[in-house]
């Protein structure tokens, strides 16, 4: 071969496989080995060391490429190019390397090869080339050979690194996505340049939708303000942890907390910021919910006294002015204001009754309910209540199974739901429903309703409001059983804060479904009544007692209420004792046991409770009668009290007048 042809063969080498890499290089290559030497075949193959094979990585056949294949070194004249240098065999290498089936297959009869070596010296890969005629020697194709395996080992060597780098990004990658955190990387223009599977659901997105996009497109202004803070730090060096408030697609709050980092160059200057990210969403909710119902817990604990006190003080309102009332005479100046002053304190009862509802210790009347009558009693009413523009409609299941509790709570409930609808449409025409249905609720359910963690899953009777109105944005929703919250322009007392208190009194609860423009459901869940136990849980009716008059016991820890009702009772007739505690009541009962007629019994008393004191009193006369008086709900005691003829409820705050029907109801 002329050096003139030569130089120009491995130009025209060059230029073929100059811009080409991977399999297009070795396929450029093994055609350009053909031409330059004048044979039929070339190929370019890598050397598997552990296996002894040879992977064919372009196989020219003087028309096309044959599919790549993988063969062994034993028998075939590759061996020996593995094993020194480059091997030429003119004529006759079938009959040389007869286990060589390849040989025999392309009919090869002259053979070349060299190998490809990498910067250690070490054999790699080898180039080959094969021709169906016999070819007389010729030195200068050695040479030739080996600057082609040069430029082979090269590729390799290349192709291998980005194989390795391939690999490396693929593996980073796998270790990205599985990971259960969301990683986010950004440059120092606050661009995405990297974020995994898990930190794009967070958000809502792809990864694809999030690359490129500024940080600040995925929360709110108050935050980016935050985040810019936050990005100057890291542009200083700072890593830190902590708390950031991001913004999902649809608009939601995402909480999280950050474990930010600055992201650097092989030069150690800041390039941008990485940042592991944990959704505590979920965890934030569910603390809200617990400080929400601590706060509801603490102010119902707080209204339930307040009432308790009040009530207390009202006994001595409406018993000194009742009491001024009996002494003077008809047509007394001051009767007028006196009536003034028990109207007035007989309001103020009302507010106490809300309070105790609120709390849940609201006084209630037990009885077995049929709730569609009364859903259809309080529509009949509300119709003429509602706007003109409203349509009231029901769905009521009328295989409902009855419930048990206070007729007159569940009828506020009611009256507050559809009003609470009326107000949310407004001057706008709409529909407001109310569906009856009975509900299998489980734990995850109740767990999104306000007062869930003290219900139990199972079946309970639904009493479903719903309105087309303007509904609620999720600020609103989070404060609408706030004590005296409003969006309206005035507030009009403790509203649905009432509601849940009336509730929690029914071992019910409540969930509330809400957006702005799509109206608002709200689904109050109900105990189903056990027909076995509707009868032993009614309070018992009053009986009419024997005593006309007599010796009344008197048992209160407030000193105002015992002077009253000692004033009261005596002005009828009564000799009066009393007793400052539940442990009192019981000594004083059981010195003077023969000659009482009636106990004034109070609930809420130090030492011994009124329910502890009416065992005491019942074990040592069976027959005397006892009135239990309370601002509480004589729920607890319902079961203890119910079959006793001799036992009957008065609730605080009393007038002389009620005092005086339950101690001697015949007189």
């Amino acid at each position: 071969m002329s050096m003139e042809r030569f130089a120009e063969s491995v130009r025209r080498l060059i230029s073929a496989t100059s811009s080409t890499s991977g399999t297009e290089f070795f396929r450029g290559f093994a055609r350009s080995v053909a031409e330059l030497l004048d044979v039929r075949y070339a190929l370019v193959g890598a050397l598997d060391l552990a296996t002894r094979t040879v992977k064919v990585l372009a196989l020219w056949d003087g028309h096309g490429f044959a599919p790549p294949v993988t063969y062994g070194l034993e028998g075939t004249p590759c061996e020996g190019v593995f094993g020194g240098g480059v091997c030429h065999y003119p004529a006759g290498v079938q009959q040389r390397f007869p286990a060589d089936h390849m040989l025999a297959e392309l009919g090869v009869e002259s053979y070349w090869g060299a190998p490809v070596r990498d910067r250690q010296g070490r054999t790699v890969g080898l180039v080959v080339a094969l021709d169906v005629r016999a070819r007389l020697p010729d030195p200068a194709i050695e040479p030739v050979l080996e600057l082609l395996a040069d430029r082979v080992a090269t590729e390799l060597e290349r192709d291998a690194f980005e194989r390795a780098i391939a690999g490396s990004e693929a593996r980073y990658r796998q270790i990205v996505n599985c990971c259960q955190e969301g990683v986010w990387t950004i440059d120092l223009e606050a661009r995405t340049t990297l974020v995994n599977e898990q930190m794009a659901a967070m958000l809502g997105y792809t990864p694809a939708e999030m690359l490129g996009r500024p940080l600040w497109d995925f929360m709110d202004a108050r935050a980016e303000v935050t985040a810019r803070a936050n990005m100057a730090r890291r542009e200083r060096g700072v890593a830190e942890r902590h708390e950031f408030r991001l913004r999902h697609r649809d608009g939601r709050d995402v909480w999280t907390t950050m474990a930010a980092s600055p992201l650097v160059d092989d030069a150690g200057i800041t390039v941008g910021a990485l940042a592991l990210v944990a959704d505590l969403t979920q965890q934030r909710e569910l603390e809200d919910k617990v400080l929400h119902g601590q706060k509801l817990e603490s102010l119902g604990v707080l209204a339930g006294g307040i009432a308790h006190d009040f009530n207390n003080l009202l006994v001595g309102v409406l018993g000194n002015a009742g009491l001024a009332m009996r002494r003077l005479p008809a047509g007394a100046p001051a009767l007028e204001a006196l009536r003034d002053i028990e109207i007035a304190a007989l309001r103020a009862a009302d507010l106490t009754r809300q309070l105790l509802a609120y709390s849940g210790k609201g006084r209630f009347v037990v009885e077995r309910i049929a709730l569609n009558a009364v859903v259809e009693e309080m529509a009949a009413l509300l119709r003429a209540a509602i706007s003109k523009k409203a349509v009231l409609r029901l769905e009521l299941d009328r295989a409902l199974p009855g419930i048990e509790g206070d007729g007159t709570q569940l009828r506020q409930v009611i009256m507050n739901l559809i009003t609470n609808a009326s107000d949310a449409l407004g001057d706008e025409a709409g529909v407001i429903t109310v569906r009856t249905h009975v509900v299998d609720v489980d734990r995850a359910f109740l767990r999104t309703t306000y007062l869930g963690d003290g219900v139990a899953p199972g079946r309970y009777v639904c009493l479903e409001v719903s309105d087309t109105g303007v509904g609620m944005t999720p600020a609103t929703l989070a404060r609408i059983f706030d004590p005296f919250f409003t969006t309206k322009a005035s507030g009009r007392g403790l509203g649905l804060a009432a509601l849940l208190g009336i509730l929690r009194g029914h071992h019910g609860t409540i969930a509330v479904v809400s957006a702005p423009g799509q109206g608002a459901t709200f689904q109050v869940l109900l105990p189903r009544a056990l027909a076995d136990e509707a009868a032993a849980i009614a309070p018992p009716e009053p009986r009419p007692a024997a005593v006309i008059a007599g010796t009344v016991l008197v048992a209160d820890d407030e000193a105002a209420i015992r002077s009253i009702a000692r004033q009261v009772l005596e002005l009828e007739g009564y000799a009066v004792l009393t007793a400052v505690d539940g442990l009192d009541a019981v000594q004083v009962f059981t010195e003077r046991a023969a000659g009482i007629d009636a106990v004034l019994l109070d609930l809420s008393m130090p030492n011994l409770s009124g329910a502890q004191a009416l065992e005491a009193i019942r074990r040592i006369r069976p027959d005397v009668r006892v009135v239990l008086s309370s601002g509480y709900s004589e729920i607890d005691i319902a079961h203890r009290i119910a079959g006793d003829p001799c036992t009957v409820f008065l609730r605080k705050p009393w007038t002389p007048d009620e005092l005086l029907a339950l101690i001697a109801p015949s007189r």
